[in-house]
């Protein structure tokens, strides 16, 4: 009787995996119960069964790629690669331990910097359409405005054939939303053209995207916004009351339906916000003024469109628009900012978030490089210094056949298998920092390997560099000694020498590296202590603030009122806007005047200057009682300088923001913006405004818990129908300004000190290395009576050779650096001489103190113990 056989196909895909030694006695079995089962099933069934027996049977240990590797004849000495470098290692603790921890900290610190800047390189990535859409600004005198006009970018699609859609932004100031019992403040809000879920990619996890901001009174929430305001309700259809939205004839109270909920903005996005609502809100004529610079404007354009176009159409437009002259046109630019860049590129007027910096990113990277080269550095010495010792091994493995392929092989495998260890404790010491990183950086960046599987890539790949340039000049110096010269000399032949001179080059580029970092180091602390402690010309501390709007403008002054005769509270002003925040820019000019400056402006009430303690320099305040009609002004220094030259201000007339008035005081320059910017020319305006800006709440240091209280008591009372009043301190605002300079001075101190325990690390390597091959010279000088001192100055002097070429290099880089980055400021110290003389000393001390601690080890032990061989 015949037996029934599966198609040849199946079979020769078990033949095309399986080695030779199994696949007789798998594929025999496989048959007799092929045989077996194809009467109980028709053959088609019997065949797909047989298929999966085949799949199901691949196991990798049975394939013939890992049987031909077990049983070549290099498998055997595989093994015992890997166990003469654990016997090394073992045989060598502290070069081993020294050797590693310099892979483990140089590899992590890397890997932790990259994943950092692909963090900052990816804002806005997750868009699908990112590198086609470009965000609209202006530039006047090279002064770049991110916000534009609100009629730009209708204008820019219907008349620009290169613009293939357009969505704007039009931001929400501080209003309150409620639902039933559920009221917030809310700052995180802007209108939108229907557009933006085309040409944006946020995810609409309720709602349909086509329709979501089609009807007027629409709102479209993020997913924790619904979730604050709704819980586990389904938000779709709800009503929501905005204080924003009622008639101005009527008071009456409109509400809004929501029509969408889309997911969280990411935290890579500049412009991150909660809800939006539709922009067709305002009629067709707003929506195409050519006035205020407040909006945010988007283009989508094709790839390969000529710019220039587009920018020609409406530049044109504005300046017809302006009437301006010939020589204010040509200082006239459009922008267009890829929105890819708009994060660590584009710090311009009127941004809507403090965006990144470029050259931070830059700075970490080379940091983290930096730390890198030294620590490969040291390994490749200490590898190379383990392998001098080793080099009669490679005399003998040579006399006796090992060619220098093998011996290549070996080396390298070796390095490999410290490098895979060192990788893996790298990933473990990842995770285990992920918690304090995010608690630093503020950013939710996946450490782990489950959550950010690319750091395996990354990893792997720099695994492999380091193995290429770690591993195998090494292992081919070594690999290339003559085995009558190794034997004969004991390692001292000439390729030895060569060997030498390379470690020295390696060693000046550590020192080198060293101290630009400590150098830069310290130039980074003091110029932000400069910063933190610079007195700015008016009071910061023991301010407090509370954002207006027009909820809170309505009763202000009753609330006000409620505080006066709070103990604790000095002063109380409202403004427009105040230090630290960004102040609006508008023209001014003497009274009859044509010649116009731009110049901040500043509206404020007559206490403002006394809760600011700010130094008028001329003049006097503003008057209490303004009488009808009349308008006062304050200028800074800057601006009374450049609208009045050396002629006194007081008492002149100008115009701003179309009201005239006089000059009745002249304050001394402060910094209101961040120490960055130079400071620009002021104009301060006699003007209660309670409907928008901020109040300015003085207090005494000591009172600052019962002025807290009483705040909350005043506004449960004058406001019992909103939110608790929400407030800030003034100098933790401008502690926000400087934050990304405050981390990175942690970080550079971090890595500085880093960079040290490394240098120290590798010099005890190679002091070790260099006592032990010279301890018979230092047992004898011992002998003679030679003391301490002198041998170690004889072992630390060419180390201090070194030392001096790589101050020759490092100085003059250190200068270069520190003042490229200090440039960035518009306030910086000078750098001090003395800095680079401490650092050259510390460096030179290090040394020292390294020779000298493995030189009295060695000086330490018997002679007799030491010379007994001789």
């Amino acid at each position: 009787m015949n037996r029934k056989s599966p198609p040849p196909w199946m079979d020769r895909i078990l033949e095309w995996y399986c080695s030779e030694q199994f696949i007789e006695e798998v594929q025999g079995d496989l048959h007799e119960w092929y045989d077996k089962i194809s009467g109980k099933a028709n053959s088609r069934m019997t065949n797909l069964k047989y298929l999966l027996a085949v799949f199901q049977y691949f196991s990798f240990f049975r394939t013939k790629p890992f049987q031909k590797l077990i049983s070549h004849p290099n498998y055997l000495s595989m093994k015992s690669i890997a166990l003469i470098t654990f016997r090394n290692f073992k045989k060598n603790k502290l070069s081993g331990i020294v050797r590693l921890t310099n892979l483990v900290l140089g590899i992590g610190i890397f890997l932790l910097s990259l994943i950092y800047i692909r963090y900052e390189l990816s804002y806005e990535a997750y868009h699908e359409k990112a590198d086609n859409i470009y965000r609209v600004g202006f530039a006047f005198e090279a002064s770049p405005w991110a916000a534009i006009p609100v009629g730009v970018g209708i204008f820019a699609l219907e008349n620009s054939p290169e613009v293939k859609n357009m969505t704007r932004f039009l931001r929400i100031w501080n209003t309150t939303i409620k639902y039933k019992d559920r009221q917030f403040y809310e700052t995180g809000g802007f209108m939108a053209d229907s557009s933006v879920f085309k040409m944006f990619s946020y995810h609409m996890l309720q709602g349909d995207p086509n329709t979501a901001l089609q009807e007027k009174m629409s709102i479209v929430l993020t997913q924790s916004m619904a979730q604050k305001y709704f819980g586990n309700e389904d938000p779709i259809g709800k009503m929501l009351t905005i204080s924003r939205d009622y008639d101005s004839e009527t008071g009456e109270q409109h509400t809004r339906m929501v029509t969408g909920v889309i997911q969280d903005i990411p935290e890579q996005s500049h412009l991150r916000f909660d809800f939006l609502l539709p922009a067709h809100t305002f009629d067709d004529d707003f929506l195409r003024q050519w006035r205020n610079f407040w909006v945010y404007t988007f283009l989508e354009i094709d790839d390969g469109a000529d710019f220039e176009i587009t920018k020609a159409i409406i530049k044109n437009k504005h300046v017809t628009l302006r009437n301006y002259d010939e020589d204010i046109i040509s200082k006239i630019d459009i922008l267009l900012t890829p929105l890819k860049k708009i994060h660590l590129y584009a710090n311009h007027e009127k941004e809507y978030a403090d965006n990144g910096n470029i050259y931070y990113v830059y700075i970490l990277f080379s940091i983290g490089l930096f730390i890198l080269i030294v620590s490969s550095i040291n390994f490749i010495n200490l590898t190379i210094i383990h392998g001098l010792d080793r080099a009669r091994e490679v005399g003998l493995r040579k006399t006796v056949g090992a060619s220098r392929y093998q011996l290549i092989l070996q080396f390298m495998s070796e390095n490999l298998i410290l490098l895979f260890i060192a990788g893996t404790l790298c990933l473990l010491l990842l995770g285990l920092l992920e918690p304090l990183f995010q608690q630093f950086s503020g950013l939710n960046l996946p450490l782990n390997v489950i959550n950010n599987p690319e750091i395996i890539i990354s990893l792997i790949v720099l695994l492999t560099i380091l193995e290429l340039v770690s591993g195998i000049y090494p292992a081919l110096v070594l690999s290339r000694f003559r085995p009558a010269d190794i034997i004969k000399t004991g390692g001292q032949s000439t390729p030895l020498k060569r060997v030498s001179i390379t470690r020295k080059a390696l060693i000046v580029m550590q020192f080198t590296i060293s101290l630009i970092l400590v150098i830069g180091s310290v130039i980074v602390y003091d110029q932000l202590n400069f910063i933190q402690n610079k007195d700015l010309g008016f009071e910061k501390d023991q301010i407090l603030l509370i954002e207006l709007n027009s909820s809170v403008g309505t009763s202000f002054e009753a609330f006000e009122n409620e505080l006066r005769g709070v103990p604790g509270i000095r002063s109380i002003s409202t403004s427009s806007s105040v230090p630290g925040y960004r102040i609006m820019m508008e023209g001014a000019k003497q009274l009859g005047s044509d010649e116009e400056i731009d110049t901040r402006l500043l509206f404020t009430d007559e206490t403002f200057m006394e809760t600011y303690d700010m130094n008028l320099v001329a003049g006097k305040s503003f008057k209490e009682q303004l009488p009808e009609g009349e308008t006062e002004f304050i200028l800074n220094e800057t601006a009374a300088r450049e609208l009045f030259g050396s002629d006194d201000p007081i008492n002149q007339p100008i115009v701003s923001s179309h009201d005239t008035g006089y000059v009745v005081g002249v304050v001394k320059d402060f910094n209101f913006k961040s120490l960055h910017s130079d400071i620009d020319p002021l104009t301060i305006q006699n003007r209660n405004l309670m409907n928008f800006g901020f109040a300015s709440i003085k207090f005494k240091a000591k009172a600052t818990s019962s002025v807290m209280q009483a705040i909350d008591k005043a506004s449960r009372k004058v406001y019992p129908n909103l939110p608790l009043l929400s407030y800030e301190f003034l100098d933790e605002r401008f502690e926000q300004l400087y934050l990304a300079e405050s981390k990175l001075k942690t970080i550079v101190w971090v890595f500085c000190v880093i960079t040290i325990l490394l240098t120290v690390s590798g010099i005890l390597g190679i002091a070790t290395y260099s006592a032990k091959k010279r301890a018979k010279e230092i047992a004898i000088r011992k002998v003679l009576g030679g003391n301490i001192a002198e041998m170690i100055t004889i072992l630390s002097k060419s180390f201090l050779y070194l030392l001096l070429v790589s101050l020759v290099i490092g100085l003059p880089g250190a200068f270069i650096l520190s003042d490229w980055w200090l440039q960035d400021f518009a306030y910086r110290i000078s750098i001090n001489p003395i800095i680079f003389v401490a650092s050259a000393l510390i460096m030179a001390v290090l040394i020292m103190l390294s020779f000298g601690f493995m030189t009295l080890k060695t000086a330490q032990t018997n002679p007799a113990e030491v010379l007994k061989s001789e």
